[in-house]
């Protein structure tokens, strides 16, 4: 349930446009859908989703390798841009006091207990240098927009996240948004249907991706540096974007629960 927590938050976010009730934007357009929470279609399908922890071969980190199918349950082909985000999340409250303090099982809501916040994230595409800078400029020209109309003044410019700042949970929440108003910008995907189909393969060093009838293969790896407090991926999320229909036909995160098998 962990991951409904943290979708509830995006939608919290101050970057998530709301609708005008007579307004309201047209079914096929990006941001008529929320930043947050599930999305399917049933067209589309994601199965046979496995992870596992894997040491990376310069011994300053650990890759969770993870491989799925799209199943296509038409028989139409369906051009598709993907992304995969893998993330911790972590629980605010201390854990030396919840370990003799326990949640009252009496109760069904505990405020604190759905307090959490990211402690770090990975995605393909690759959120390099680069893309972490595309997305700050995303955010902060949101930001001078919103300060305009509502005649505040914007706050100073914050340091771009790079080799020497840490991901915060604000540059995960910018990059979901983004996502969310720029899903053209992700990984190329032909689901095919049946006639004319044929095999084919794009290989990169972070995926590889088979695409065939009715059905694509993903496998790919997404490092976590080591940290001081041995912080490890605990979710994994998938959204893809049809860019016929103009629309996010697949968008959940899974929980990575029990302990990994390490390779």
């Amino acid at each position: 349930m962990l991951h409904k927590i943290v979708f509830a938050m995006l939608l919290m976010a101050p970057f998530v446009f709301a609708q005008n009730k007579d307004n309201k934007a047209a079914p096929s357009a990006p941001d008529a859908q929320p930043a947050g929470g599930r999305i399917r279609d049933d067209r589309v399908a994601i199965e046979n989703m496995s992870f596992w922890r894997k040491f990376a071969s310069d011994g300053k980190g650990d890759y969770l390798e993870f491989t799925f199918d799209i199943v296509n349950k038409s028989e139409d082909s369906i051009p598709l841009k993907m992304f995969v985000i893998a993330f911790n999340e972590k629980d605010l409250v201390d854990g030396e006091y919840r370990k003799y303090v326990e949640y009252p099982k009496w109760r069904k809501w505990d405020a604190d207990k759905k307090a959490h916040k990211i402690v770090l994230f990975n995605s393909i595409p690759a959120f390099d240098d680069a893309k972490q800078k595309e997305v700050a400029d995303f955010a902060r020209n949101k930001e001078k927009a919103a300060a305009e109309m509502g005649k505040y003044k914007l706050p100073e410019q914050q340091q771009s996240t790079g080799a020497n700042k840490k991901v915060t949970l604000q540059d995960f929440l910018r990059y979901v948004q983004y996502i969310h108003e720029k899903p053209e910008s992700g990984v190329d995907l032909l689901l095919q249907g049946f006639e004319d189909a044929k095999f084919t393969r794009k290989v990169t060093p972070i995926y590889r991706i088979e695409e065939k009838a009715l059905k694509i293969n993903v496998w790919g790896k997404l490092l976590s540096r080591y940290r001081g407090d041995r912080k490890f991926f605990n979710h994994i999320g998938v959204v893809l974007y049809d860019t016929a229909e103009k629309k996010i036909v697949h968008r959940q995160f899974y929980s990575i629960n029990g302990k990994f098998k390490i390779f």
